[in-house]
């Protein structure tokens, strides 16, 4: 990953060339001239909004400079650290594709992102169900818009379950007892993989408190809670019997596997990108179901889903455009349903995207069953998991997941996820409470 150089400004430029690539887009003719360009900052798979909201105000123009694929979180704050020295360059609105970006955007040290609380109608924040929206919600303050979202649902191969004769869990205990099934009278195929995603699509469905806020800087991180060790003790005997991977889900490894990844908890991008763009699963296979709940919990996880800042810099006519601009991307149809490749976080947009993405679709299997699942998912996450200054995942990455390849159980490896989350926690500036 590229690193920062944090020299003063005259660094600047030369961080900002590396960051971004320049790609200004020309305003159409206007009656009304706006108070300056709109300056945006987007991925490349957000060029797509940009152009929808140039089609419906053509009246603002808009400077539009492309995020690098490979920028990570700390590269983005460190240039926002530097424009917040210089007192100048901050981009109006800015995407942010990993959720975790808010907790720096929003500190009160950076304070990048805007209050949005008396900016966004009120109707507009009341049309997204709360588990979506609430990664925006920080001190009582609307500090972002959610884009897309990822709950997750059962992923499973319909072809191979007729054949074999199964019906998809519905229960944790009935998914350990259908992954032991399928260990032992169809050995070589998985039921899903602990190498990385494991913190959101099972610890999170748990309720586990990974990185559990409970103060406005209090991180509660309890791996002895029974919402963790109950899991635990579901993956510990998939693990065993090798029906649980342990390869990276976007890895080589893994895609060598693919065509025997016979089901696996998922977010609902899973389809297209992991069963459809990795593996290459035909046509006519995959379906899903569900979200896996707990008897009695109505919960589960999400993986993944990208959001959009304004500046807390810009004010008068040009703040009024860039506020028009992220509720437009974030919630009007002809951009999310339009164009937008995931499926939306906003709630009135979702009915058409599915009727799009899958009913529209010769991909999957039993669309029907597609459809119930993404319904159903809405509203199921659970919510009490911020999304803080550190990652889980990127810890169980580095621990957990190395020690499962030298033979540990997570029985065995779990006191060390715990120190190190405590100790990551610590670093960035949180207190930690364990019980």
């Amino acid at each position: 990953m590229r690193k920062f150089g944090l020299a003063a400004s005259a660094g600047m430029t030369a961080i900002m060339a590396m960051l971004l690539a320049g790609c200004g887009t020309s305003p159409s003719s206007t009656t009304t001239q706006s108070s300056g360009p709109l300056t945006v900052w987007v991925d490349a798979p957000r060029v797509s909004a940009v152009k929808a909201f140039e089609k419906a105000y053509p009246n603002i123009p808009i400077k539009m400079n492309l995020i690098s694929t490979t920028v990570s979180n700390s590269q983005l704050e460190a240039q926002i650290q530097l424009f917040n020295k210089s007192g100048s360059g901050w981009p109006d609105v800015m995407w942010f594709s990993a959720l975790s970006n808010i907790a720096w955007a929003a500190s009160p040290s950076i304070d990048y992102a805007a209050n949005l609380t008396n900016l966004v109608p009120k109707s507009v924040v009341n049309g997204y169900n709360h588990d979506a929206i609430a990664a925006c919600e920080i001190g009582g303050q609307l500090r972002c818009l959610r884009n897309d979202y990822a709950p997750n649902v059962l992923w499973y191969n319909a072809k191979l379950f007729h054949e074999w004769g199964y019906t998809p869990p519905k229960t944790w205990p009935q998914y350990e007892a259908l992954g032991l099934e399928i260990a032992k009278q169809h050995p070589g195929y998985y039921v899903g993989s602990v190498g990385n995603g494991a913190t959101y699509q099972y610890l999170w469905a748990s309720a586990c408190p990974v990185n559990t806020l409970v103060g406005s800087n209090t991180v509660k991180i309890d791996l002895n809670s029974p919402n963790c060790t109950k899991m635990v003790n579901v993956l510990d005997p998939l693990i065993k019997a090798g029906v649980l991977s342990k390869s990276p889900w976007f890895s080589s490894q893994m895609d060598a596997i693919g065509s025997k990844m016979v089901m696996t908890p998922g977010p609902t991008w899973f389809g297209v990108y992991l069963y459809e763009e990795s593996f290459h699963t035909p046509a006519g296979e995959i379906t899903a179901t569900a979200p896996i709940t707990w008897p009695g919990q109505n919960l589960t996880g999400d993986y993944g889903g990208g959001l959009w800042t304004v500046s807390s810099h810009v004010s008068g006519k040009l703040l009024q455009e860039a506020v028009k601009f992220a509720q437009f991307v974030a919630t009007s149809p002809k951009n999310q349903v339009d164009f937008a490749p995931t499926f939306p976080a906003y709630g009135p947009d979702e009915g058409p995207w599915l009727q799009k993405n899958v009913v529209g679709s010769t991909y999957f299997a039993d669309p029907e069953s597609l459809v119930n699942a993404f319904k159903k998912s809405t509203g199921m996450v659970w919510t009490g998991h911020p999304y803080l200054k550190f990652s889980p995942e990127d810890i169980w990455e580095t621990t957990v997941t190395p020690a499962l390849d030298r033979g540990e159980t997570l029985q065995q490896i779990w006191p060390t996820y715990q120190k190190a989350l405590v100790n990551y926690a610590q670093e960035y500036g949180y207190s930690v409470v364990t019980k």
